[in-house]
This record gives structure tokens, C-alpha cells and sequence, in this order.
């Protein structure tokens, strides 16, 4: 079972490393975005290690649990309610994300909106399954686009058009002290631990996570890919010419004796399921989360008492999303993704940093 908490990482890698860090480091990559992708991964390094050490002292079960035994329900109650609704945001972004590619790239005649609502209705039913549900299907989907991705990056390194001059360029900027904006950016592409504080529950025997070293060099082996590769194609200044960049990069990719010729097109279909993936396993934790908040609920039963409160976040943040991504504007979601990472790094230190004081308080007890 420890295998899927290395899913839940490497997607949170994959996702914020594609979809958000290349914008948001690309404006930095000359006032220090080089080393707060060094310094990123180690300190998320330091708070994964903290996090699911402290969770595995509580065998079976989820921070709403954790926190309605420990703490006082004045206290708890806030905190699930601010971690629930954090987590919707974090994988509304996402949809919102991929539904102005998909507009721009793909269907560029399908309004918005028309996007957002079919991917909501996808995302709320995957959601509301059952924790093991939503662990079967995360090994399925990573399974299949794992080796689609590492090809398509494989093709991007060796590509012709691949100039490691624009990349040895900016070896002269790999000591400038990093902003705060660049390394919460950073930072929140190794999060993907979180999730461990709803789907912790599903680990009931002895788990052991090995290996969990490596995990802070594979986010720093793809923010370098994600923030080197696009630089390398399309150069040091023709990168701040794209919103989404590694689309663009992706377009730029060709494959000369394949059926498929353009890479971008295999690229969006495995973003397609990894963007669903991480907005299912995000809605479905920020969903059990607040569901926690209620005396009465029973985790993963199909009683009305615990069903409810699931299809009534969804919808909520559902039909937010809908309305949402309808108003933003590219410049606008990339202003507010930047924002968002900012408040979230404080959010998941304070989480980490809770967990860990309750888990020692327990044994202390």
C-alpha cells in the first residue's frame, strides 16, 4: 500500500511542474528561480518527512479523526474547514487551468463554461467514491501516462531543437538569492504528502514508507526539467513570449517516423488524465475534510449522514469553480495561482507542524 503515497507525490511533482511553475518561475528566472528550485524540494523534503512519520503513529486514521480526539471542537472544526476548502481551491485551479488549454488549443469554439461544468461533474463523482476507490484509480491513471510523459520528455531532451547554450546561460544566475513568490512556488510541488491526512486511513496494517530520501531529488530532477527544457527550445527570452509554456514546448516537439507526429498531442491527452487525477484526489480530501467537521459522520459508509455532506461541498465548490473560471482572464489565473501558492506554503507548514505536535503529545500520553 506504501506505493501510493509515491503516487500522490510524484502527481503533485507532475502537476504544479507543468502546469504552474514554468509561468511563475519564468519570471523570475533571472532574480533567483535556479536556486529556490534547489531549495524547494529540501525544505518540503524536511516538512514530508515530519508529516508522515507523525501520521503513521495514527494507524487507520484521518486528520478529522486525529483532530476530534486531540483537540477541542472550537479548534478543530475551523481548521478542517480552512484545510477542506484550501484543498478544493487547490485542485479547482488545476481544472481551470486545463479547461483554457483545452479551450485554446483544442475545441477553441466550446465556451468556457461548457468546459468547466463537464469537467466539475466528472471530478464531484470521482470525489464522492470511497477512499480505496480513488487509490485504485490514481495507480490505473499513473500507470498508463507515466510512460507516455517520460517519453514525451525523453523526445524534448534529445529534440534537435534542444539548445543547451540558452540552458548553460543561465548557469549565471544560479546564485541569486530567491523571493519568497518563487520559493512557495518551488516548495509546493513536492505538497502531494498532504493528501496522506484523509487517505492514511486506507494504511490500517504496518507501512513503512522507504526510500522517502529520494523523494526531494526526483522533485528537483522535474522542476529542472520543467523550468530547463522550455528555456532550451525556446530560448532564455523567447520563453516569456507563452502562457502556457510547456505546451508550446510540447508543439514544438516532433516525432518523424511516428503515427502521431506532434508531441503536444499525446501531452494534452496525458495531462487530460493527470488534471483529472489530481482534481479528483484534492476535491475527494477536501470533501472528507469538511464532511469531518460533522459529529455524525461516518467516513467511506453510504449512510445519508455521511453521503450527504460530500455531494453538498462538491456542489458548492463546483458551481464556484464554474463561476470562477468564467471570470478569470490567463493573466488573471496566473496572478491568482501565484497568490494562492504564496498563502498555501504558510497553510501546509502549519498542518505539518500540528500533526507532529499531536503526535507527540500522544506518545508523551
Amino acid at each position: 500500500m506504501a506505493r501510493y503515497f509515491y503516487y500522490f507525490v510524484t502527481l503533485s511533482m507532475l502537476i504544479n511542474a507543468i502546469l504552474f511553475v514554468p509561468r511563475i518561475l519564468m519570471d523570475d528566472r533571472y532574480d533567483g528561480a535556479i536556486l529556490s528550485m534547489v531549495l524547494g524540494p529540501l525544505i518540503g523534503g524536511v516538512f514530508m518527512y515530519l508529516f508522515t512519520g507523525s501520521m503513521l503513529k495514527f494507524r487507520g486514521q484521518g486528520l478529522p479523526e486525529i483532530m476530534k480526539q486531540s483537540l477541542p471542537k472550537a479548534i478543530s472544526v475551523p481548521l478542517l474547514l480552512v484545510m477542506g476548502s484550501a484543498s478544493f481551491i487547490s485542485g479547482a485551479l488545476v481544472l481551470i487551468n486545463y479547461a483554457f488549454i483545452v479551450s485554446r488549443y483544442l475545441n477553441t469554439e466550446t465556451p468556457m463554461y461548457v468546459l468547466l461544468i463537464l469537467f466539475v461533474i466528472v471530478v464531484s463523482f470521482g470525489a464522492m467514491q470511497s477512499s480505496k476507490t480513488v487509490l485504485y484509480i490514481t495507480e490505473l491513471t499513473m500507470i498508463l501516462s507515466l510512460p507516455l510523459l517520460l517519453f514525451s520528455i525523453f523526445k524534448a531532451y534529445t529534440n534537435q531543437n534542444m539548445n543547451y547554450d540558452q540552458v548553460r546561460a543561465m548557469i549565471d544566475y544560479a546564485w541569486i538569492l530567491p523571493s519568497w513568490k518563487s520559493l512557495s512556488v518551488s516548495t509546493y510541488a513536492v505538497t502531494g504528502y498532504i493528501s496522506l491526512s484523509i487517505l492514511n486511513r486506507v494504511f490500517t496494517g504496518s507501512q513503512s514508507f522507504k526510500h522517502r530520501w529520494s523523494i526531494p531529488f526526483l522533485g528537483l530532477s522535474i522542476l529542472f526539467t520543467a523550468f530547463f527544457v522550455p528555456i532550451g527550445i525556446l530560448g532564455t527570452d523567447g520563453v516569456n513570449d507563452y502562457i502556457f509554456t510547456w505546451v508550446s514546448t510540447a508543439d514544438g516537439v516532433r516525432m518523424k517516423y511516428a503515427f502521431i507526429e506532434r508531441v503536444v498531442y499525446i501531452f494534452l491527452l496525458i495531462y487530460l488524465g493527470i488534471s483529472y487525477l489530481f482534481a479528483l484526489i484534492t476535491w475527494h480530501v477536501g470533501s472528507e475534510m469538511l464532511s469531518g467537521c460533522l459529529s455524525k459522520n461516518q467516513p467511506n459508509t453510504s449512510e445519508v449522514n455521511s453521503v450527504l455532506p460530500h455531494v453538498i461541498s462538491c456542489t458548492v465548490f463546483a458551481i464556484g469553480t464554474v463561476i470562477v473560471g468564467n471570470m478569470l482572464g490567463e493573466d488573471d489565473l496566473f496572478s491568482v495561482s501565484t497568490n494562492w501558492m504564496m498563502i498555501r506554503s504558510p497553510l501546509d507548514i502549519f498542518v505539518v507542524l500540528t500533526v507532529y505536535f499531536l503526535s507527540n503529545r500522544r506518545k508523551a500520553l
